[in-house]
């Protein structure tokens, strides 16, 4: 059956209608409490497997996928993926050319975002005009600022991209303008972009093993209708699977074929303010282990087998909190140092990695850890900060 067929060619109109009734047919009854309950997308795609959830991202109104995917997809699954009703697309800017199948569908049936690298006016708007125009479409859903701020005073005082996004939504070219944040002081950063009252939704690093203070973000966030998409929810899964303890843990409550993705990403979702996730997907495998046939609700199970997640997550994986910046006496980018190391290590992307630590100078890197323990005193997570470092410089120089 082809995407003609499933529905992937219908107008605005018969894509809602289509929505309307299928969407009636889910199981909705395990949502969070916390969290808006699913409602029919108005220009989304059927969901034509009842595996994919469509939910609200806050005050945008549009209902999106609870996965959302993203460019770095692998390439065979775009179709497959479209198929099964994955309806926002992140970051699409990386693609040579608009996928044929999502050139297909009516344009209202998907949703999807450009980064931009530059908080000034002038650079922000060309570069995302350069991608519109270069991927060919009338508009954008959203700009989406990519991890610009180093702090969060730099909200109030870096207005250059609210310039260029008034712009660009006044000529019709985007509706929302949202931000990804994965760097130091994550959660400071998100809150004060919420205050802002400028950021539509925000797409900050989130895990299983969320801190307080990010936990306390997400609500914000929640009661002031910014819709979330959590980002690099998996970074623990990889290192975990090959570690043969925690993996016996968590198969005692999922057993050895269980599904280790959608485990971690319902209990990320049921975050009270967590939307939707984007989930890093290179294989079949991987796109079917994300997807749960009983919903988005977790389990006993799947509760369970987080929790064993988390206690791995709390004393392997940095939560980017930025906590330890402020306590290290050479001002090294722990955090950072800590997320290019996850990029080889769970995402498999050595040379990413390393071209990113090559680029911070040699003053910044783990190298020059002065082994006193201050980021590890500062660590809510309690988590052997110098032996990460140690480890970090050892794998990307």
């Amino acid at each position: 059956m082809d995407l003609e067929d499933r529905g992937c060619g219908l107008s605005r109109r018969d894509f809602l209608r289509t929505a309307l009734t299928a969407t009636a047919g889910l199981a909705l009854s395990g949502v969070a409490d916390a969290q808006d309950q699913p409602a029919a997308p108005k220009h989304a795609l059927p969901p034509h497997d009842p595996r994919v959830v469509y939910r609200r991202l806050g005050r945008t109104g549009v209902a999106i996928s609870h996965i959302a995917a993203a460019w770095d997809w692998n390439e065979w699954l775009y179709e497959e993926a479209v198929k099964a009703g994955v309806n926002y697309w992140h970051k699409i800017a990386g693609w040579p050319q608009l996928p044929e199948c999502l050139g297909k569908l009516d344009r209202e049936a998907w949703y999807c975002d450009v980064v931009v690298d530059s908080l000034e006016e002038e650079g922000a708007y060309a570069q995302f005009e350069w991608s519109r125009q270069h991927l060919g479409l009338a508009y954008v859903d959203e700009m989406k600022l990519h991890s610009l701020y180093e702090t969060p005073e730099q909200v109030g005082t870096k207005t250059g991209v609210f310039k260029a996004f008034e712009r660009l939504k006044a000529e019709g070219k985007v509706r929302h303008l949202a931000a990804a944040q994965h760097g130091g002081n994550t959660a400071a950063i998100c809150t004060e972009m919420i205050l802002s009252g400028h950021f539509d939704h925000l797409q900050p690093a989130v895990s299983v093993a969320a801190p307080p203070e990010m936990l306390a973000m997400l609500k914000l966030a929640q009661e002031h209708e910014v819709g979330i998409i959590g980002k690099k929810v998996m970074g623990a899964v990889g290192l975990a699977q090959r570690n043969p303890q925690v993996r016996a843990a968590v198969e005692k409550h999922l057993g050895p074929d269980g599904k280790w993705g959608a485990a971690v990403i319902k209990t990320v979702l049921a975050i009270p303010g967590v939307t939707a996730v984007t989930a890093r997907c290179q294989s079949y495998e991987q796109f079917v282990d994300n997807l749960s046939p009983g919903g988005i609700a977790p389990t006993g199970e799947d509760q369970a087998a987080a929790e064993e997640l988390r206690k791995f997550a709390r004393a392997e994986v940095c939560s980017y909190c930025g906590a330890c910046l402020a306590g290290c006496p050479r001002g090294l980018p722990i955090s950072d140092i800590l997320r290019f190391a996850a990029y080889h290590q769970a995402y498999e992307l050595p040379t990413h990695a390393r071209r990113l630590y090559a680029q911070l100078p040699a003053t910044r890197q783990a190298a020059q850890c002065a082994d006193c323990g201050a980021c590890e005193r500062a660590c809510p997570q309690e988590m052997a900060v110098r032996r990460k470092l140690r480890e970090a410089h050892a794998l990307l120089a």
